[in-house]
């Protein structure tokens, strides 16, 4: 799953249709990958309407941007007009072609970056996208080794011959992007970022999963740490257990400061039947209800809203949920997770 949208830079500035929105580059994506490519001389292919562009002209004394598309062209081509950014050449073409490919030879880049494009529908395989990503290493390989394409994340690269990093982004704890980047600009095997904050972990061959027997808190893990297989690095970093329930989670007997995790503190376990949940549901809220030194009630201390976060059919989550919430009081949230292979229901709340 992406992110959701987030502003591409200089959007307040701008007037871009929304079509046009829909695949850009949020602005925070961008000024982290232009930190990450800055040199003298790059070249951008598939710049759409500038959402990288504009980062790159930042930090990249000169910049060549190549749309095919001449509707996105020609926003591209307004929206630096009017940023008056002026290091930014713009080439409407198919940068396969044949003026194209002498274009960016001439340009003499120290870099090349493609942000390729995305199908509607159907299976995402390295074939399917275009440009092909073959084509383009073998003709520009010849102009720069520095080459780092952007794909969908979920595109499967295990049998692409070739030597690169695969570098996924999340993004507020969402898969946002998967970038591959070639000879040079490889750093490791497979990293992921976690954005804002720039927190990295890269794959460690000998990292091993640690074992935590009674976990106090219990995290669920950003899609892009999953999609990576970077599990073991992360359970190793923070000393911390795996928990296979629906998807991976994360279990410790510690809090974990990490934006690549979502904090829960487990307030406790039982079967996973709805009256044993429910029956705990009950004790979770009495116990804080009546937490007062005179035995006062008090406000807000009840527990009221439960979200479950398993697998369940989208036409039974409300009747399964409404069967707890119609027995219960108050506006404290508890998440209800279930370990189907240990009849266990986890009952927790978010910190």
């Amino acid at each position: 799953m992406r992110a959701p949208k987030q502003p591409i830079l200089h959007q307040d500035k701008l007037k871009v249709p929304e079509k046009y929105l829909r695949f850009a580059t949020p602005g925070v994506v961008a000024v982290y990958r232009a930190d990450k490519l800055k040199c003298a001389r790059l070249v951008e292919i598939g710049a759409g309407i500038g959402g990288q562009t504009f980062a790159f002209a930042k930090v990249c004394k000169k910049v060549l941007a190549v749309e095919s598309d001449k509707s996105s062209a020609n926003i591209l081509i307004q929206n630096l007009k009017k940023l008056k950014i002026e290091n930014v050449e713009v080439l409407v073409a198919d940068a396969l072609s044949k003026n194209a490919i002498e274009k960016i030879k001439n340009f003499q880049p120290e870099i090349i970056f493609c942000d390729t494009e995305r199908a509607e529908k159907g299976e995402r395989t390295l074939e399917s996208i275009k440009p092909s990503i073959k084509k383009l290493l073998e003709t520009f390989s010849l102009i720069t080794s520095k080459i780092a394409i952007e794909i969908p994340p979920f595109t499967k690269t295990e049998n692409f011959d070739y030597n690169f990093e695969r570098e996924f982004i999340s993004l507020n704890n969402q898969l946002n992007r998967l970038t591959l980047y070639f000879n040079e600009l490889k750093q490791s095997d497979i990293s992921a970022i976690s954005l804002p904050d720039r927190e990295k972990i890269i794959n460690q061959p000998k990292s091993k999963i640690s074992k935590i027997s009674n976990p106090e808190f219990l995290y669920v893990i950003s899609p892009a740490i999953i999609v990576a297989g970077l599990l073991p690095e992360l359970s190793s970093k923070f000393s911390a257990s795996v928990l296979e329930l629906n998807k991976p989670v994360l279990v410790s007997d510690k809090k974990i400061n990490s934006n690549f995790l979502t904090g829960y503190k487990i307030l406790t376990t039982c079967k996973n039947e709805q009256k044993e949940i429910l029956q705990n549901l009950k004790n979770i809220g009495a116990e804080r209800f009546r937490g007062g030194e005179d035995g006062a009630e008090q406000a807000g201390s009840r527990v009221g809203k439960i979200v479950l976060r398993y697998n369940i059919e989208p036409k039974d989550y409300w009747k399964v949920r409404n069967f707890y919430e119609n027995q219960l009081s108050g506006n404290k949230e508890i998440s209800l997770f279930t370990d189907d292979k240990n009849d266990k229901a986890i009952l927790a709340e978010k910190f």
